[in-house]
């Protein structure tokens, strides 16, 4: 028999996350009783001011709130950071499972790069190009001087958004310099759909993941321990020597050796100074 889990989301998100729970017996369902844009939006029209994971907490607070359901839901997706900022456009995606009769908070994350980029032009064609060398199915965002419309997909949709505006002219130049942003909405955004799918087969074996010593469900990696030895001089690297498995509900942890005895060389300060 399964359980209902309820999910907070305007955007769709239970597409990509239904399907991995279902498998281990979590029925989500969607509300869309509480406007999650209140909490901040991508496109600036309301700040961002809690963090990804309050964000994350609050719907899943909220979906208890609204549906009376034990268990709730939360997804919050943030970009920025990863392994190259600055340079790199990089998604991470929360998904927050709470239990309320335990008062359990499940965690589980998802993150990869994002090939989605912004342009700004006077030149219809060159906007029009933009979007066709990207996924059909990604939104975007018109900004001009006088406002900005979210969700549109396509050129063609681009051309009427344009005309609306009462900025577009016959020919290729535009009346101003516009600017096409990538929607980062999770329905209009393919990207961030395989990451939060991602985040939901491991919230899934997180929840199978039962503690030895009180059933509990989420005994996982929280903490990862470096001093892998070199595989030359067995000099401690930065290397991941052991993981710590933990159970939040009664404390207990247990170590799980790395998958690999030694580090490459590559990774050690003395052999590879």
């Amino acid at each position: 028999m399964s359980t209902p889990a309820a999910l907070l989301t305007l955007h769709r998100k239970a597409m990509q996350i239904a399907p991995a729970l279902a498998a281990v017996g979590i029925e989500v369902q969607s509300t869309e009783a509480f406007d999650t844009d209140t909490l901040g939006t991508f496109a600036g029209e309301t700040p961002r001011t809690l963090s990804p994971l309050a964000c994350a907490r609050a719907k899943a607070q909220q979906a208890i709130a609204l549906t009376g359901l034990p268990l709730g839901m939360g997804s919050e997706g943030s970009f920025g950071g990863g392994p190259m900022p600055g340079f790199l456009n990089w998604d991470e995606e929360l998904l927050l499972l709470i239990d309320s009769r335990t008062g359990q908070e499940i965690i589980a994350v998802a993150a990869g790069p994002v090939a989605l980029s912004a342009v700004e032009s006077d030149n219809i064609a060159v906007l029009q190009a933009h979007i066709a060398k990207h996924d059909a199915a990604q939104g975007w965002i018109l900004r001009y001087p006088a406002g900005l419309v979210k969700g549109l997909i396509g050129e063609q949709a681009l051309v009427q958004a344009l005309m609306q505006a009462e900025i577009y002219q016959a020919g290729a130049l535009l009346a101003e310099k516009v600017q096409l942003q990538p929607d980062f909405r999770a329905h209009l955004c393919p990207a961030r759909q395989g990451y939060i799918q991602q985040a939901a087969e491991q919230l899934a074996q997180r929840l199978l993941a039962l503690c030895p010593s009180c059933q509990a469900p989420d005994f996982w990696r929280k903490q990862a321990e470096p001093g892998l030895p070199c595989e030359l001089c067995d000099y401690p690297t930065s290397q991941v020597k052991y993981y710590i498995k933990s159970c939040n509900c009664c404390g207990h942890k247990e170590q799980e050796a790395a998958a690999t005895v030694f580090a490459s060389a590559v990774h050690c300060p003395l052999c590879n100074p």
